[in-house]
């Protein structure tokens, strides 16, 4: 009996010293602190991040993307800008994409997108979205497709775990016929630093022809000052059935 209670205490102790280890004295645990670096001045919120993000809340966020895909003979360059607005748990996003390979060039759908933030728990952002892809691409036979989207952002000890999925209902027609809707799905992580994050993920999307894809992605990002920062990304494909490999450079801006 005697036994059994050591064991406990013992278990217990070790229990409350994790729940209670602050690396950065911020007064919020590390399991539950999304900022662990948080410099020691800085006044936090509940999540033991600055108090800035609670004085100055995102408002607004906008980034331009070049990117460069390459696959044997085919090439392609793309120039995407994106804008999303916030308002409390709701954000609106508008993504558009110039493209110009080998074979054509112009626009690729628009997308419009709103999202809802839901906290099942405080470490814990879970989105709920719908979309519209209006056909801005160029051919016959294309029109509005709709989606739904859910994603997810569990923070731990420095690190997010991203995940999500989409299933989108295609109206698009080819030969006469309708295409196949399309869904996906992704996991990965991002580790944080000072002043840069990186993101390491994987990614499973079936398109409109019925084909499946498998890609590795890495995304890397600086922030700077007046809420500036700069991104980089590297797409491998992990069967033949995609493009070889896609490079990305950007900027944006949050607000």
């Amino acid at each position: 009996m005697i036994r059994a209670v050591v064991i406990l205490l013992i278990v217990l102790t070790q229990v409350l010293a994790n729940e209670y280890k602050d690396g950065d004295l911020d007064g919020v645990p590390d399991i539950y602190d999304r900022c662990p670096n948080t410099p020691f001045s800085d006044i936090v919120d509940e999540y033991g991040c600055s108090v800035e993000k609670l004085i100055k809340p995102k408002r607004l966020e906008y980034y331009f993307e070049y990117l460069y895909a390459k696959d044997d003979d085919f090439y392609e360059n793309g120039y995407l800008f994106n804008l999303t607005i916030y308002k409390n748990r709701f954000d609106l996003s508008i993504t558009g994409l110039f493209f110009d390979n080998n074979y054509k060039k112009g626009f690729s759908d628009t997308n419009i997108k709103a999202d809802y933030l839901f906290n099942p728990t405080p470490m814990w952002d879970l989105y709920v979205g719908v979309g519209v892809d209006l056909p801005t691409y160029n051919s016959s036979g294309n029109r509005a497709d709709y989606g739904l989207y859910l994603s997810s952002d569990y923070y731990y000890l420095g690190y997010k775990i991203v995940s999500g999925a989409y299933y989108i209902y295609t109206k698009d027609r080819f030969r006469g016929s309708r295409l196949k809707n399309s869904y996906g799905a992704y996991l990965g992580f991002e580790k944080f630093f000072d002043r840069h994050s990186l993101n390491l993920s994987y990614y499973y999307h079936r398109g409109k022809f019925g084909l499946s894809h498998n890609i590795l992605y890495l995304k890397g990002e600086w922030k700077f000052k007046n809420r500036f920062y700069l991104f980089a990304t590297y797409s491998k494909a992990l069967d033949s059935k995609t493009v070889d490999s896609i490079f990305s450079v950007g900027f944006g801006q949050r607000f």
